[in-house]
C-alpha cells in the first residue's frame, strides 16, 4: 500500500489529490520585450530666415567688403558694421558670438534689416547710392 501511495504521489502534480481536477492556473507573467521599430530617418533641414532686402544687402556687401568674415577695425563683417551698430541691432549675436565677422551672413543681414526698419539704408550712404537704393 505504501508503494502504491508513493507511486501515486509522484505521478500527480504537486498540490493535487488523487481524483481531483486540476485548477486553472494563469501563466506566470513574463517581462515585456521591446521590439525595435525602424523608422525612416528624418532629415531636419535648417531653413534660412527670410531676408526681405536680400538683393540690396548683397549689393552693399559687394561694395563694402571682399568677404563676410573681414575684421578691419573699427568695421566688421560683410556689411562693415561698427561696434555701436552691432550692439544696437545685433545684440544677441554680439553677446554670443562677438563681432560681426563671427556671425553668419544671414545673421549680419538680419541685424542690417533691424537697422533698416529704423534708419533705412543711411548707415551705408555711398554704397546704397551705388546700388540704386534710397537712403
Amino acid at each position: 500500500m505504501l508503494a502504491t501511495l508513493l507511486a501515486l504521489t509522484l505521478a500527480t502534480p504537486a498540490g493535487l489529490l488523487p481524483g481531483s481536477s486540476p485548477a486553472i492556473v494563469s501563466p506566470t507573467p513574463q517581462p515585456a520585450t521591446l521590439t525595435a521599430v525602424r523608422h525612416r530617418p528624418v532629415h531636419h533641414r535648417k531653413v534660412a530666415p527670410k531676408i526681405p532686402h536680400l538683393h540690396a544687402w548683397m549689393c552693399i556687401h559687394s561694395h563694402e567688403a571682399p568677404n563676410w568674415t573681414i575684421a578691419n577695425a573699427p568695421y566688421y563683417g560683410g556689411l562693415q558694421m561698427d561696434l555701436g551698430f552691432q550692439r544696437t541691432y545685433g545684440t544677441a549675436y554680439f553677446r554670443t558670438k562677438g563681432t560681426a565677422n563671427h556671425w553668419t551672413p544671414a545673421q549680419q543681414m538680419l541685424a542690417a534689416e533691424r537697422a533698416w526698419r529704423a534708419r533705412g539704408f543711411s548707415p551705408w550712404p555711398n554704397t546704397a547710392r551705388m546700388c540704386g537704393l534710397r537712403t
